[in-house]
């Protein structure tokens, strides 16, 4: 396996990769994760531009011309309430072929991309995944990554009010 940056040639093996998680991820969350008709086409200009900024780390691990994950990091703005001790990175995109290769494939990447963040300067990473991606997790926890937030959703259109019955 190598690890290296991902290249704007690597878009379209990637959004293969990325659009296997939607899906996972869609029955997971319906509604916030619904996956578009046109999300492989949309992705595509934007792994793109991701892929050519040199600003952001964009890894990729390749087997031959298998790609095993990737991952992408960018800057983040930092809420001005909290102070991290300087600039935040976020990875939005992580993503493994197989549940089973977050222990060697997701550990290569995580520890290459938090190198070159440190050598940034970047004081801290966060990295987005679904609650219910329980493979995903467990690695991040083995990592020593710390559970920071979660988010809940609700639909609008048609909601009713909802009596809390705290007895």
């Amino acid at each position: 396996m190598i690890v290296r940056p991902a290249a704007v040639m690597d878009a379209p093996l990637c959004i293969e990769l990325v659009e296997r998680r939607r899906i996972e991820y869609e029955s997971y969350e319906p509604r916030f994760r619904k996956k578009a008709a046109n999300s492989a086409d949309s992705t595509l200009p934007w792994f793109e531009k991701l892929f050519s900024d040199s600003e952001n780390v964009c890894l990729i691990a390749i087997e031959g011309d298998h790609v095993l994950g990737f991952a992408i990091a960018r800057k983040f703005p930092t809420p001005p309430v909290y102070d991290p001790g300087g600039p935040t990175a976020l990875i939005d995109d992580f993503c493994v072929g197989c549940k089973e290769l977050w222990k060697d494939v997701g550990q290569a990447l995580l520890n290459e991309t938090k190198q070159l963040l440190k050598q940034r300067g970047f004081a801290q990473l966060v990295v987005v995944g679904a609650r219910q991606d329980i493979a995903k997790t467990q690695f991040l926890e083995k990592a020593n990554l710390s559970l920071a937030s979660t988010w809940w959703t609700v639909g609008l259109q048609g909601a009713q009010g909802i009596d809390i019955d705290d007895r």
